[in-house]
């Protein structure tokens, strides 16, 4: 079994919805012994794959709030991601990923979803400053889970 998987969701080219890849890059970088750093998640299928033999699988993605405040972090354990209701700026829906990967026996043992709200998602390369300051603390956020093992 891996023993940690970190997911950053987004897209590099819809500005501060690169956040997710940006986390994940950075945690890579630290080359954990036993992490498995994954971005380019385009289909909810693509969790399944990536989480299923994963003791612990970190998410990373940027959120649209209402009212916001950019570069805010919010972590949200399973329970607490299946009662949201879907924690994404996009189509690609974490919860109904984490249903079907239960139903199919291919979720991970547990499952934290980092997620970050974004001041803008439109066409374009590089966060905003909010979000790109807020990215230091969603990285330790990130190995302190990993570290902890509970």
């Amino acid at each position: 079994m891996l023993n940690a998987v970190v997911i950053g969701i987004g897209n590099d080219y819809r500005r501060d919805d690169g956040v997710g890849p940006a986390v994940a890059t950075a945690i890579s970088q630290r080359k954990l012994p036993g992490v498995h750093v994954v971005t380019g998640i385009e289909d909810p299928m693509d969790l399944l794959d990536a989480w299923s033999d994963a003791a612990l699988a970190v998410v990373i993605d940027a959120a649209v709030a209402s009212p916001s405040t950019p570069g805010r972090i919010h972590r949200d354990a399973v329970n607490d991601v299946v009662t949201a209701g879907g924690v994404s700026t996009h189509g690609l829906d974490v919860t109904q990923a984490f249903a079907l990967g239960r139903a199919l026996g291919r979720e991970p043992g547990r499952l934290v979803v980092f997620t970050i709200e974004a001041a803008d998602t439109s066409h374009g390369v590089g966060l905003t400053p909010q979000v790109a300051a807020a990215v230091p603390d969603v990285v330790a956020a990130a190995v302190a889970e990993i570290g902890s093992g509970s």
